[in-house]
């Protein structure tokens, strides 16, 4: 009682140390102040003060009533233990100090369990950061740091074991189709459940960034997404993946009626086709169900039932029918993100993890890691950049030619030139040269929506042509 401190960075650092010897942890608790407003009373509490309550948290539209209730796992005991602090006379005297604890206190070999103990340094949080980047996990991250620090009590970690976590969530991207015909991931988010009542959740905080329906949805046949799905997107189309549908076809009707005789070919050959009208489709696969005699098979009565949601006969006319088509498109979303998922990760390296995978995707991120280190005139008006990119050490400095009266510009990675679009090294320069408007002349016809895709020769139509035909086009 009665110590003086010259601040309360000094009271606190005492007890913290003072808990360390005793074997418990502290935390900030409460400030008073005096009828000035002035601040006169500091309190410093034991981690395991208080007790946790249920929070009703409605997590979707802040205008309804409260509904939905959260437990809290917590360790605290409403534990009394505390310091407390007045400020007299220019400095901080303790005036109040409960020592008494009503739960056990860590003893000295686990002291390295307390949360005060468990730290990291900012050349830890570096090093984790950039072996999670190279796809290592937890484990091998904090062995290699471990062995490099001296012990596990050394580097902010309990143990090893501390640091494989079982969650259980689910991963649900949101994935579009762009212009060109490309996979965009339009955003993600960990599931505890995979109940109507989630996906109706999720599928309306979906909405409110985006602010319209889409026009086509693609799943699998999960039942309650198609109930969310019918909730939530009232003017969408909901159609089923072939490759999902079809996936189970072995499962339903035996291996060896799929691995000895030509009926998974036959019924492929029905069924992934828009060639077929749907009449046509319907009298092939009778004609099928009954040469195998599989009549009496439910699974295939079931999914032929609902044919109209996942068979491309039944779109022919329809724009977008090539969404039903999602065989590569699933496989090359698991690809792209299994290179940098695992399911023994944690939430934090899984976040990490998720990061980098969608940086990946964008060129214009990649501006943060460049750096102009010089720049030299050029005959006819160019500026010569030399460029360094953080994301490939490896590698010289990359030079950007630039014009600014016509906004000519190239770079030694040649990029343009062989995906037709521009690099991350030219849109920094772009920007630091204050450039608003992209350079028309890198917009290729190929990236334009008035493109056509897969034209043959003897469809395309010059534009001389369609000139002659018509001066306005």
């Amino acid at each position: 009682m009665d110590m003086a401190f010259s601040s309360l960075d000094d009271c606190y650092s005492m007890y913290v140390k003072y808990a360390k010897e005793c074997g418990f942890s502290v935390r900030k608790g409460t400030t008073q102040t005096n009828s000035k407003g002035v601040l006169h009373i500091k309190y410093y509490l034991c981690t395991r003060s208080g007790l946790y309550k249920d929070k009703k948290v409605d997590t979707l539209d802040p205008t309804q009533k409260e509904r939905l209730v959260r437990s809290n796992f917590s360790k605290r005991t409403d534990c009394g233990a505390l310091l407390g602090v007045t400020f007299e006379d220019g400095s901080w005297k303790v005036y109040k100090f409960v020592e008494e604890h009503n739960h056990y206190l860590v003893e000295r070999r686990d002291k390295h369990f307390l949360p005060t103990k468990r730290h990291l340094t900012q050349l830890q949080k570096h090093v984790i950061h950039s072996m999670s980047k190279l796809n290592l996990g937890p484990v091998k991250a904090f062995n290699v740091m471990k062995n490099c620090f001296g012990g596990f009590e050394d580097v902010g970690a309990i143990s090893h074991g501390v640091f494989i976590c079982r969650y259980s969530m689910v991963f649900v991207p949101f994935t579009g189709i762009d212009n060109h015909h490309c996979s965009v991931t339009f955003g993600a988010t960990l599931l505890a459940s995979e109940t109507a009542d989630t996906y109706i959740w999720l599928l309306r905080v979906f909405l409110k960034p985006v602010s319209s329906q889409p026009k086509v949805v693609v799943t699998d046949q999960d039942p309650a997404m198609k109930k969310a799905i019918s909730v939530v997107f009232v003017d969408t189309r909901h159609w089923l993946c072939m490759w999902h549908v079809m996936h189970k076809l072995s499962l339903k009707v035996g291996v060896r009626l799929c691995n000895s005789t030509n009926f998974k070919e036959r019924i492929c050959g029905v069924v992934w086709t828009d060639i077929l009208t749907p009449e046509k489709l319907e009298s092939e696969w009778e004609a099928v169900i009954t040469e195998f005699n599989l009549a009496d098979n439910d699974w295939l009565s079931d999914i032929v039932a609902l044919r109209e949601s996942w068979i491309p006969a039944y779109y022919r006319m329809e724009e977008m029918s090539s969404l039903m088509r999602t065989t590569s498109r699933s496989e090359s979303e698991n690809h792209f993100f299994g290179q940098v998922f695992n399911s023994k990760a944690t939430l934090v390296e899984f976040m990490t993890h998720y990061e980098t995978a969608i940086e990946a995707q964008s060129e214009l991120i990649g501006i943060a890691d460049c750096i102009n280190q010089r720049y030299e005139d050029q005959p006819d008006g160019f500026v010569k950049f030399y460029v360094n990119d953080f994301q490939q050490p490896c590698t010289s400095l990359f030079e950007v030619m630039f014009r600014k009266s016509d906004g000519t510009c190239s770079c030694s990675c040649r990029r343009f030139e062989q995906f037709g679009l521009l690099c991350r090294h030219i849109f920094y320069v772009l920007r630091i040269m204050d450039i608003r408007d992209f350079p028309k002349q890198y917009i290729l016809n190929r990236w334009r929506k008035e493109a056509f895709p897969n034209c043959s020769p003897e469809f395309s139509i010059s534009h001389e042509y369609m000139t002659e035909l018509d001066p306005d086009v």
